[in-house]
């Protein structure tokens, strides 16, 4: 397989998107590592060589300039929208004339979701409302785009926005524990339910146009997803808490806070999460690819991207559902972020996965997530 080629745009507002030369080093983190992680901006890093930098720099390339990153060689996909939030530049001894062959520029990039956290909310009033609602009413106050997807519009609580809005959309993802698309033109709020089931999955062996070879998997006790008592406390409601039968004291407690909008949800909440992570797993947490290795390259978007068509393909594969062989036996994932890190001469891509298992709501005609006895109930 060909090495990836990576084009670098920035956004110029009299021609629009213009390509930098010389990119040498590119690095894109979206979605998390752990299922239950709070949720950071999406980031990226690009490094160029900038010999002409310091004659004649680039106006363009200040903090908040749009910025994406494409694959060249996967018919000119979008991989990564972003701002930039640093620039840095490293000149290099000699300068020889008007050019610096050894002057470098890294450029430190981060997704809407940065935006929302920088954005305080003022002691807004939310109202009681649908996700889609809420999520409108917070990009109206912060003037940063967001959309709700999935096949329910679950009702929130009202609440009072004393932080952030980053710190009230995170709190509104554990509600739901719904999951962020960000590193896209706008953030995307994902329902546990949608799980968009990839084409392409991931094998220690076949290397072809369903399954992408990987080099390294990592198995975890998943220790941070292990609690034997759960308390969901909603906006100005009692709390409620979940305790496991047999259970001994000390408990591994795990408290969220939520916008749930009555004591029975936020009862029915507490069930579900001790449901889900009352049980302690070893489990599937990453696999890890060299981009050269693939005989059919589809890591950028396994096959499809169907939950957001158009959009940059990486984040999008936050929350997808995708098969990891390993030694013969077929583990069904869903995908919650994502590293890239990529040069002229090596890329290697990193997903960091959940089990079925962690994600076990019973959903009618699914071959995974429609068993009875081993899913369990959504809320």
């Amino acid at each position: 397989m060909t090495l990836r080629n990576f084009k670098v745009q920035y956004f110029d507002i009299a021609v629009g998107f213009v390509a930098l030369t010389n990119v040498q080093n590119v690095s894109v983190n979206v979605g998390r590592q752990e299922q239950l992680d709070a949720y950071n901006t999406a980031t990226a890093t690009v490094e160029i060589r900038y010999p002409n930098g310091f004659a004649t720099p680039i106006p363009q390339l200040v903090a908040g300039a749009a910025i994406k990153i494409t694959d060249t060689n996967d018919a000119n996909e979008d991989i990564f929208f972003g701002y930039i939030r640093d620039v840095q530049v490293q000149y290099g001894i000699p300068y020889q004339g008007s050019i610096g062959n050894a002057d470098r520029l890294t450029l430190y990039l981060e997704g809407a979701f940065a935006a929302a956290g920088r954005m305080q909310g003022n002691n807004y009033a939310m109202p009681a409302g649908t996700a889609t609602a809420q999520l409108q009413n917070m990009a109206n106050q912060s003037g940063v785009g967001s959309a709700w997807v999935g096949p329910t519009n679950p009702l929130f609580g009202a609440t009072t926005v004393s932080g952030t809005w980053g710190d009230w959309l995170n709190r509104f993802i554990l509600t739901t524990n719904s999951r962020l698309i960000d590193g896209t033109s706008q953030l995307v709020i994902t329902s546990q339910y949608s799980h968009a089931v990839k084409t392409v999955g991931f094998s220690d062996v076949s290397n072809n146009a369903t399954n992408q070879v990987y080099d390294s998997i990592e198995f975890h006790s998943l220790a941070d997803n292990y609690y034997t008592q759960v308390t969901v406390a909603g906006e100005g409601l009692a709390e409620q808490t979940a305790t496991k039968a047999g259970a001994t004291i000390p408990y591994r407690t795990y408290k969220v806070n939520t916008f749930n909008a009555s004591t029975s949800q936020a009862s029915d909440y507490a069930n579900y999460l001790l449901g889900n992570y009352g049980t302690s797993r070893f489990a599937i947490a990453s696999v890890s690819c060299l981009a050269e290795a693939q005989n059919s390259f589809q890591l950028n978007d396994l096959g499809d991207v169907t939950i957001l068509p158009g959009s940059p393909s990486l984040p999008s594969l936050v929350g997808s559902q995708v098969s990891v062989t390993f030694r013969g036996t077929v583990f069904p994932c869903i995908i919650e972020g994502v590293r890239l890190t990529g040069s002229y001469q090596s890329s290697r891509y990193t997903y960091y996965l959940s089990g079925a298992d962690l994600n076990a709501y019973l959903t009618l005609n699914d071959s995974v997530f429609g068993r009875l006895d081993f899913n369990k109930l959504g809320y």
